[in-house]
C-alpha cells in the first residue's frame, strides 16, 4: 500500500465506468447523479482507497471510507471497480487493506448501503462478512437499499454491545436490526418513500 498522486478527474471517471452496470440495470440511485463538483467535495471529506496496477500504472479501483472516530465505525460508498478488471478479486483485496488500517486506529465496524436490486453489489458484501442490518426507500426516487455492517474487532469491556456482533449473536442481531428497520419503513413511508401521518409523529417525537 502506498500513496499515489492519482487526478480526482481520474477517480470520477472510474466511478462513471463502474457504476454504469446500476444505469444498465435500470438502477437509480441519488448517488449516480453526482457531479464532478459534488465527487470532488467527498474526496476532501472521506479517506480513499485506490488500487492500482503496479506494473502499467492503471486505475483498478477505488473505495471512499468517511470515518466517524467518535463511535469508532466507518462508512464505505463509492466503491467501484474498473469494469475491465471485474471478477478478480479486486474490491476484496481493497477490503482487506482497508480492514488493517482501520483496526490499527481503533475502528470497530464498517457499514455500507447498497441497492436491493443491484444483487451483485448485495453478494459481494455477504461474502466479505457484512450482514445485512437495515432496509430503507430514498425519498427521492424510491430506491429500496440494504445497510450492512462488518465487525472489525470485538471490546467488549469498552464497549458491552460488541457482544451482540460476536457469533453465534451476530447473525441474529443483525436479523432483528433488518425487521425493525424494514418494518419502520413500511409503517411510516409511503410507496414513493415520502413519511406518512405516523411517520412524522415519529419524527417528531425523536
Amino acid at each position: 500500500m502506498r500513496e499515489t498522486t492519482i487526478q480526482p478527474e481520474a477517480l470520477y471517471g472510474l466511478f462513471q465506468q463502474a457504476f454504469q452496470q446500476w444505469t444498465d440495470h435500470g438502477i437509480d440511485s441519488p448517488f449516480l447523479h453526482t457531479t464532478l463538483e459534488d465527487f470532488l467535495v467527498k474526496i476532501n471529506t472521506r479517506m480513499v482507497f485506490v488500487a492500482m496496477d503496479a506494473n502499467e500504472d492503471h486505475l483498478l479501483g477505488m473505495h471512499f471510507l468517511q470515518c466517524d472516530p467518535m463511535h469508532h465505525y466507518a462508512f464505505g460508498s463509492f466503491l467501484g471497480v474498473n469494469p475491465k478488471y471485474k471478477h478478480e478479486g479486486v474490491a476484496s483485496r481493497m477490503l482487506k487493506k482497508e480492514i488493517g488500517v482501520l483496526r490499527q486506529y481503533g475502528f470497530r465496524y464498517l457499514k455500507g448501503t447498497t441497492s436491493t436490486a443491484a444483487f451483485w453489489s448485495v453478494r459481494w458484501h455477504l461474502k466479505n462478512g457484512y450482514h445485512i442490518t437495515g432496509y430503507s426507500r430514498s425519498e427521492t426516487g424510491n430506491t429500496p437499499t440494504y445497510t450492512f455492517r462488518k465487525q472489525l474487532f470485538c471490546d467488549v469491556r469498552q464497549h458491552p454491545s460488541d457482544l451482540l456482533w460476536t457469533r453465534p449473536l451476530a447473525p441474529i442481531t443483525a436479523r432483528l436490526c433488518f425487521w425493525a428497520s424494514y418494518l419502520a419503513t413500511n409503517l411510516c413511508k409511503t410507496k414513493t418513500g415520502r413519511l406518512n401521518a405516523l411517520g412524522r409523529i415519529v419524527k417528531r417525537i425523536i
